[in-house]
């Protein structure tokens, strides 16, 4: 019988600095014995777990390790799978062929999404299984245990969250549909695979590890670093998926928590570049030195124009035209983005619309911070929420303390928009009600941030690239709420080493 492949790996990396991977073998009870011996090697090698979600290379791919590296690689997909981020030329290719919508069906390489996905999420699980099952018998203060142990519980939510959303078609309509195989328990090699169960199932284990979080955090010790979950984030997570749910109550209630404690950054920080864990907003990212910075592999390499070796100044990453012009003249984010008067050089980043959001702390450096999610969202969210539930005062209420210090127009333009909660917008509008702009809010605060790709398919709207004055360079049309294209096939290597996995049967379309 042969064994599953994806999910039978522990990557603990003692030291958050570490480049190696440490192959604990669970039968190994002196290796796993250090592990969880004490509170403190436990948060030693959460750490390695951490700081695994920007690294690149062997750890997710054979290859392609240019375009792999962790968590941020996926939040750039997931923007340029949309229609509001766009690339301006081919460049070395890397991110090409997602904004083309030419990967999903690369179920035999293990070098792309497919496999690369599948692979770092059950990885990420993996290692929560281990903290779930170990750290009780640790020895340290109850509320590192704590701590830890929410900590597991809210990665595994976080990574079959991320998995469900990657390989089907979303919750609404679709609750009895196969969903992923799910493991809540460590696996080693010789673990007999699993089946892929229901998307129901899987909404329901998130939902009970997200509870679990929050309940251990309630007796906890505080966040140590900006890298770790924490109750808050955790709130934040809750949010994310009951959005995913329809279920706006408990999205308004979660993300009205999540933002408590995270004030709105300044305007002047609005346009330093989102490069720093040390922004008062940042709820969780991760921070980078010079030691740990990826260069040509990471995020910012592909993403920052200005630096003048990387892949991102002969790869511009640009904001649709329309979705630009709907910024305000008076709003700090419009300085996210050039104007469409800068000129069109073959390099570099003074191109028209090509995005300022995202810039290095410093050039000649790659170190800078990864951010994963931030309270702006959470006021998004709530608003999002308020107003499916009919509840216009509260939803213009928290808008207007998330956007009014930052346009001045602000106050007249949300006056000017009635009430309404039947979503009318497209790709190019309109805007016809409260959820339409809201929405388009969504679009424009969140751009870059990860969550494009995830609220089309929520919403389901599909997209259209190809509308009147469009300045994208690739102009698809997806209207179609029910496609498959954003949806990852699953990777060939799964049935090979998955008795429980048929790809006659189990295969997406």
């Amino acid at each position: 019988m042969r064994y599953f492949l994806f999910t039978v790996i522990i990557i603990f990396t003692f030291g958050a600095c570490s480049e190696d991977i440490l192959e604990t073998n669970p039968t190994d009870n002196v290796a796993l014995g250090e592990v969880f011996a004490t509170t403190e090697n436990a948060y030693t090698a959460l750490d390695g777990i951490y700081r695994a979600f920007y690294v690149s290379g062997s750890r997710w791919v054979e290859y392609f390790s240019t375009e792999n590296a962790g968590v941020g690689a996926l939040q750039l997909c997931a923007d340029l799978m949309g229609e509001d981020m766009f690339m301006q030329e081919q460049g070395s290719a890397w991110f090409w062929y997602d904004y083309r919508y030419w990967v999903r069906t690369e179920v035999n390489s293990t070098g792309d999404r497919p496999f690369s996905w599948w692979n770092m999420h059950y990885k990420f699980a993996n290692n929560a299984n281990y903290i779930i099952a170990n750290i009780d018998n640790a020895s340290g203060p109850v509320e590192d245990v704590n701590n830890i142990k929410a900590q597991g519980f809210a990665l595994r939510a976080y990574s079959y969250f991320n998995l469900i959303r990657l390989y089907q078609r979303t919750y609404v309509g679709h609750q009895n549909d196969p969903g992923v195989p799910l493991y809540t328990e460590p696996t080693t090699k010789i673990t007999v695979g699993k089946g892929r169960g229901t998307v129901e199932e899987i909404y329901q284990q998130i939902n009970n590890d997200l509870d679990s979080a929050i309940a251990r955090f309630a007796n906890a010790s505080d966040q140590r670093h900006v890298s770790h979950i924490d109750l808050y984030v955790a709130y934040g997570l809750k949010a994310r998926v009951a959005l995913a749910q329809d279920n706006w109550a408990v999205a308004a209630t979660n993300a009205g928590l999540a933002k408590s404690e995270h004030p709105l950054m300044s305007n002047a920080n609005m346009v330093a570049g989102f490069n720093t864990s040390s922004n008062q907003e940042w709820m969780w990212g991760s921070e980078v030195n010079d030691e740990q910075a990826l260069s040509w592999s990471s995020f910012w390499s592909h993403m920052d124009a200005s630096i003048s070796a990387s892949y991102a100044t002969n790869a511009r990453k640009c904001v649709s035209v329309w979705l630009y012009n709907q910024i305000g003249t008076n709003d700090a984010r419009k300085a996210w983005f050039n104007d469409g008067t800068v000129g069109t050089p073959s390099s570099g980043p003074d191109h028209n619309y090509n995005q300022k959001k995202f810039r290095v702390k410093a050039l000649g450096s790659w170190s800078s911070d990864l951010l994963y999610m931030r309270s702006a969202e959470m006021y998004l969210t709530e608003a999002e929420a308020r107003c499916r539930l009919g509840q216009y005062t509260e939803a213009r209420t928290i808008l207007t303390a998330l956007l009014g210090g930052r346009d001045t127009d602000f106050a007249t333009a949300l006056a000017a928009i009635a009430d309404g909660n039947t979503l009318n917008l497209g790709s190019a509008g309109p805007v016809n009600n409260l959820l339409d702009f809201i929405i388009l809010q969504r679009r424009i605060e969140l751009w870059g941030e990860g969550h494009r790709i995830f609220d089309i398919i929520r919403l389901k709207t599909g997209f259209d690239r190809d509308y009147t004055g469009s300045n994208i360079t690739i102009k698809l049309t997806k209207t179609d709420p029910e496609l498959w294209d954003w949806i990852m096939m699953i990777p060939q290597k799964e049935f090979d080493g998955n008795v429980n996995m048929d790809p006659a049967t189990d295969q997406n379309p």
